[in-house]
């Protein structure tokens, strides 16, 4: 029975993942896991205690930094249209590129938040297969998707020197299988394990039953029937494309929050207790004479009154809120802010936006490498694609980058006019023209050479009316 268990590096990592994660869905989910929030008497297992540790955790407020940090960061990003460029053979990916109706941009939304979230990712080129069957000659109107797997979703992996290049022999993916009965409208689940590997430089791929004792094999070749070289599997990350694991751009933010959530706790509790008076009465009354004077016992009330005898007296106290927790908790909101929590914040209304770019360089280079990544690990799925459905890829009309303009950079005219005589002297080509004014704002990123050429085509030539 082959052995599933995840990589060493999977379970060190793991942990930082659950957290970013339950960070990022909010205070509902922070609240399901006591690990975040520690009961302040741990050993107390009464049911009071427990009570009391319910209300306290019930009082803390979760801040969710976090999430809306991963928010704004995807905004960035997305904030213009990815260039896109594909051949006939796969223009079907712009709108379904994993089957389910899942577009390139929101396969890309997707990757860069999980990339975000866990520092990894992956995408597996697939052909749907029927009877062991997984080539596209005999498998006429089926069309090879792009799937994507998440982090947690890779448990094990492998790489070989092979003919002096490292090179991917091995991935193991954890599945989880959905099924629903029509006859008992009931849904069960299951998990299964697909296996991707190198054998003798030819890539097979095997799906597991939970069980590990059963399993199906195919080996998927190219619209010509020759099989594949290499996996069909794309890594990304958050440093690099490599199969290593890269740590989580939001984890350190992600710890400060939830530190930030235990002050916050703190903070509540300690408002609690302070805001609750009470009573202290002193009496030279013996207990006996005290009971019958005071038949009803004490209650606290402007409308009520009570015999303390010749000497006795009664005081209110209330104790005053400590000032440290607050102290801590205003302490973790500055840290959360140097760590990335601002995306875009200027100081005052006298700094510039360069200012601005500067101060957050560091960050922007961060996502600047996820996006770059993300795109690169996603152009190589599509051209896997364009294997199985055009049996040679075509690289040259396979475009796919996201935007990496994080900031309103429209060109001025005389950033215009530079670009159009550098390219006037031969400096540059048209078409780094045309990138450089869809990069700075002058051109939609959707407007591709080709769109731009027909129209000028169709329309008639400049000219000037001469006066007589």
């Amino acid at each position: 029975m082959p052995n599933f268990s995840p990589r060493a590096e999977y379970s060190e990592a793991l942990p930082g993942w659950q957290l970013v994660k339950r960070c990022v869905a909010g205070a509902r989910e922070v609240r399901k896991h006591d690990i975040y929030l520690p009961m302040p008497d741990p050993e107390n297992k009464s049911a009071e205690n427990l009570a009391r540790y319910k209300q306290y955790k019930k009082r803390a407020m979760f801040l969710n930094i976090t999430g809306r940090t991963r928010t704004g960061l995807l905004g960035a990003v997305f904030r213009k249209t990815a260039e896109l460029q594909l051949p006939t053979g796969v223009e079907y990916l712009k709108e379904n590129a994993s089957g389910d109706g899942t577009s390139l941009e929101q396969l890309s939304k997707d990757s860069v938040g999980e990339c975000l979230d866990s520092g990894r990712g992956g995408f597996l080129v697939d052909f749907p297969a029927v009877d062991g069957v997984s080539s596209m000659a005999d498998m006429q109107g089926r069309r090879a998707l792009i799937h994507h797997y998440g982090a947690e979703s890779i448990i094990d992996w492998d790489e070989q020197v092979v003919d002096g290049v490292k090179r991917l022999v091995y991935v193991c993916l954890l599945e989880c299988v959905s099924e629903f009965s029509p006859e008992s409208l009931e849904r069960s689940t299951s998990t299964q394990y697909r296996v991707l590997l190198l054998v003798d430089g030819r890539y097979v791929q095997r799906v597991y039953a939970e069980d590990g004792n059963t399993f199906t094999e195919t080996e998927p070749t190219d619209k010509s029937g020759k099989p594949f070289d290499h996996i069909l599997f794309s890594f990304y990350g958050a440093q690099n494309n490599d199969a290593s694991v890269d740590k989580s751009p939001l984890e350190d933010l992600a710890d400060v929050n939830i530190l930030h959530y235990g002050n916050s706790a703190t903070v509540e509790e300690s408002g609690f207790i302070s805001s609750q008076p009470t009573l202290f009465i002193t009496t030279d009354m013996p207990t006996d004479e005290f009971v019958a004077a005071n038949p009803n016992g004490m209650h606290i009330g402007s409308t009520r009154g009570y015999n303390l005898g010749k000497n006795g007296n009664a005081t209110l106290v209330q104790a005053t809120e400590s000032q440290l927790a607050r102290t801590l908790l205003k302490d973790k909101e500055e840290q959360m802010l140097m760590i990335g929590a601002r995306i875009v914040q200027k100081a005052g209304g006298a700094e510039t936006a360069e200012a601005v770019r500067i101060r957050y360089s560091s960050d922007n280079s961060v996502l600047g490498t996820i996006a770059g990544n993300v795109s690169e690990a996603l152009k190589r799925a599509i051209l896997d694609a364009e294997r199985f459905m055009m049996g040679e890829p075509d690289e040259k009309a396979t475009v796919f980058w996201l935007n990496q303009s994080f900031f309103d950079e429209t060109m001025t005219a005389q950033d215009i006019l530079a670009q159009v005589q550098l390219w006037q002297q031969g400096l540059i080509a048209k078409s780094d023209l045309r990138t450089n004014l869809r990069q700075g704002g002058v051109l939609e990123a959707d407007r591709t050479d080709e769109k731009i050429d027909a129209e000028i085509e169709t329309e008639p030539p400049v000219g000037g009316s001469d006066e007589q």
